[in-house]
C-alpha cells in the first residue's frame, strides 16, 4: 500500500488504539490483552484489524497459539511506544511543570553507583516529592547508554560513557580500582598490590570483560597475561563484595563501591592497584543530547549535580 495511505492515517490514530496494539504484543493474543484493556477479545480484534485497514499493511501474524507482531508490526509497535511515552511526559509536564506535584522519572545505573550515591538522593527526594516515583534500573554501561538513546531512561550515571552525537555527558570525574579482601586476611601487610601480583599469587574474582572496570584492569596487566581466567567472574559488585567477605580471595572493585562513609571501610583491607590511577575509570552521569526533560527529571538532575562532585572526589 502506498505512502500516502500510512501518513493520511497517522493524525487520526487514537493513542487508545496503540495501547490495544502494544498490550497484544506483549500478552500474545486478544483474549490475554483483552481483560487488560477492559474489552471483549472480539472487540479488540475488531480494533486491530480496522488500525490494519486504515494503514494498509499488516501489523500482527494470526497463529493457533495468539499473535505475533510482523516485521512492519515491530516497527510500528517501536513507534506507538515512543508516542505513548512522549504524550505521557507532555501531560505530567503541562501540568506539574512549576509544582513538581507529580512526575516520574528512571535512571539507569552501574550497580556500584546506586547504593551509596543514587538511593540517597531517591530517599531524600521522596520527602519533599512523595508523588515523583522513581525507577532504578541497574545495567552496565552500554546498557544504560541504549536506554538513554532509546528514550527509555530520563538519566544515566555509569562508568566510561562513551562519545556519542546523541549522549551528553553532563558531569564526569575520574576514579581507581581497588583490591578488597577480608579484613586482617592475606592483604592486611600491604599498602599497594600489581594487577600481575593479584591474578598470580590469590584467589580471584571480577567482573566480565565486557566491563569498564575489567577492562581497566586488563590494561594493567602484561599482555601475554590477559587470557587468563580468575577464580569468580560475576557481573554484580554485591556479590565480588561478597566473596571477598568470605576469606574466599580477593576481588577486584571501582574505589566508589567501597565508599568512605560505609561499613565497607571497616569490613574490608582496601588496597590501591599499582597504575590503576593512571588509567582507571570514568563516572559519568548522562542524559540525551537533545531530548527535552521533565520538570521531574530536570530537578533529579539538579540533585545529582550538586552531589557529584563531593561523591567521586571524596576518595
Amino acid at each position: 500500500m502506498g505512502r500516502s495511505k500510512i501518513v493520511g492515517a497517522l493524525p487520526r490514530m487514537p493513542l487508545q488504539v496503540l495501547q490495544y496494539a502494544i498490550q497484544i504484543a506483549e500478552r500474545g493474543s486478544t483474549l490475554a490483552a483483552a481483560h487488560d484493556v477492559n474489552l471483549t477479545s472480539s472487540a479488540l480484534s475488531r480494533q486491530i484489524s480496522q488500525l490494519e485497514h486504515e494503514l494498509g499493511i499488516t501489523l500482527f501474524e494470526r497463529h493457533s497459539r495468539g499473535m505475533r507482531p510482523t516485521s512492519a508490526g515491530e516497527v510500528f509497535l517501536d513507534a506507538a511506544r515512543q508516542m505513548i511515552r512522549r504524550m505521557e511526559r507532555l501531560a505530567a509536564d503541562l501540568d506539574d511543570v512549576h509544582s513538581l506535584r507529580r512526575g516520574h522519572v528512571t535512571v539507569y545505573a552501574s550497580e556500584a553507583l546506586v547504593q551509596d550515591f543514587l538511593l540517597p538522593l531517591v530517599t531524600d527526594m521522596a520527602v519533599s516529592y512523595p508523588n515523583i516515583k522513581v525507577e532504578i534500573v541497574v545495567a552496565a554501561g552500554r546498557q544504560a547508554e541504549m536506554a538513554l538513546l532509546e528514550e527509555r531512561a530520563e538519566l544515566a550515571v555509569v562508568f566510561n560513557a562513551r562519545t556519542h552525537a546523541e549522549l551528553e555527558i553532563v558531569a564526569e570525574n575520574k576514579n581507581s580500582l581497588v583490591a578488597i579482601a577480608k579484613r586482617g586476611g592475606v592483604l592486611s601487610d600491604q599498602k599497594a598490590i600489581a594487577a600481575e601480583d593479584l591474578i598470580e599469587g590469590h584467589s580471584l574474582a571480577l567482573p566480565p570483560r565486557s566491563y569498564a572496570t575489567r577492562v581497566a584492569f586488563d590494561t594493567l596487566l602484561p599482555p601475554e597475561k590477559t587470557s587468563f581466567v580468575p577464580h569468580l567472574t560475576i557481573n554484580s559488585i554485591a556479590a565480588l563484595k561478597h566473596y571477598a567477605a568470605s576469606g574466599a580471595g580477593v576481588a577486584v572493585v571501582p574505589e566508589l563501591s567501597v565508599w568512605q562513609g560505609s561499613s565497607d571501610r571497616d569490613r574490608f583491607d582496601i588496597l590501591q592497584i599499582v597504575g590503576a590511577g593512571e588509567i582507571g575509570t570514568r563516572v559519568c552521569l548522562c542524559r540525551h543530547g537533545s531530548r527535552p526533560l521533565s520538570a521531574a527529571a530536570s530537578h533529579m538532575l539538579g540533585q545529582l549535580m550538586a552531589a557529584f562532585p563531593s561523591y567521586t572526589e571524596g576518595f
